[in-house]
C-alpha cells in the first residue's frame, strides 16, 4: 500500500473532488482511455475521452476469489468491426492497467494510483445493424500467484538457484536407502559412559 502525497490530500480535502478512471491497453500503439467527455495526459500519455460510451466492470476484491473485469465500448460504427477483428490475436495477452486519477480544479491530473492490473484475455463483438458493441476480458495479474513454481527438490534446481549448494548432490542415491536409528537405549548407555 502506498501513501499519498500532500497534493492529493488538498484535493481530497476540498469540496468538491475530481475523479476519472485511466484504463492503458498496452498494444504495440499503447491505447489510453479514461471515463469522462475530455482528453487527460498523464505520465506521457494521451487518454482520450470514452464518455457514455465507454465502460469498466466493477473491481470486485472480495477475499478468495480473484475475478476478471470486462472492458467495453458502444455505439461504435460498424465499419470499424473489421479493424476489431484484424486485431483479435494481438488482445490476448496484452497488458492492462486502471488507475483512479484524482484532478485538480484545471483538469490536471495531482495523482493516479494504479487501481488494478492485468492482461487482456478474450474480444466479443455485438451487433444490432446501426452500432456495435466491442468488449474485452481480462484476468487479474493476481492469477499468477495461484500458478505453481516448476521447481523440484532436485541438485540441477539447487544449483540453478545457487551453483555452490551441494545439499541435494546425494538426493538420488538415497531414495529408497533405509534409514536406521538407534534404539533409545543406545542413547541411554552413550550418557552414562
Amino acid at each position: 500500500m502506498r501513501s499519498l502525497g500532500a497534493p492529493a490530500i488538498a484535493v481530497l480535502n476540498g469540496q468538491t473532488v475530481l475523479m476519472v478512471q485511466l484504463v492503458y491497453l498496452g498494444f504495440v500503439s499503447p491505447i489510453g482511455l479514461n471515463l469522462s467527455n475530455f482528453d487527460i495526459v498523464y505520465s506521457g500519455t494521451t487518454y482520450k475521452g470514452a464518455g457514455s460510451i465507454g465502460a469498466v466492470s466493477e473491481i470486485d476484491d472480495s477475499p478468495g476469489e480473484i475475478k476478471g473485469l470486462t472492458f467495453s465500448l458502444s455505439g461504435v460504427d460498424p465499419a470499424y468491426i473489421a479493424l476489431a477483428l484484424d486485431d483479435a490475436a494481438v488482445v490476448q495477452g496484452t497488458p492492462c492497467y486502471i488507475r483512479t486519477a484524482l484532478l485538480d480544479a484545471n483538469y490536471q491530473v495531482v495523482d493516479a494510483p494504479l487501481d488494478w492490473s492485468g492482461r487482456l484475455d478474450t474480444m466479443s463483438i455485438t451487433e444490432d445493424g446501426e452500432t456495435c458493441t466491442i468488449s474485452v476480458t481480462a484476468e487479474s495479474t493476481a492469477v499468477d500467484l495461484l500458478k505453481g513454481y516448476a521447481s523440484t527438490f532436485s541438485d540441477p534446481d539447487q544449483r540453478a538457484i545457487d551453483p555452490t549448494d551441494r545439499a541435494f548432490e546425494y538426493l538420488n542415491s538415497q531414495v529408497g536407502q533405509p534409514v536406521v536409528w538407534p534404539h533409545r537405549q543406545w542413547f541411554i548407555d552413550k550418557g552414562q559412559r
